[in-house]
């Protein structure tokens, strides 16, 4: 390989490097992002649960 051709190969494998650093943590935040989702579906859940627990209805 030329000098020149060498520079272009490892061109390529930086910018795929970074692309694919770009995409695991784009995948890890998509994780995060969906884990605080559920904990927060179980906390209204839960706190809905309680709600209808309590102003379930009087006694006339």
């Amino acid at each position: 390989m030329s000098g020149g051709s060498q520079y272009v190969v490892a061109a390529y494998a930086v910018i795929w490097f970074l692309v694919l650093a770009y995409v695991v943590v784009l995948g890890a935040r998509t994780a995060r992002v969906g884990r605080q989702v559920e904990a927060i579906t179980r906390m209204l859940d839960r706190r809905e649960g309680r709600e209808g627990d309590d102003g379930g209805g009087g006694a006339d």
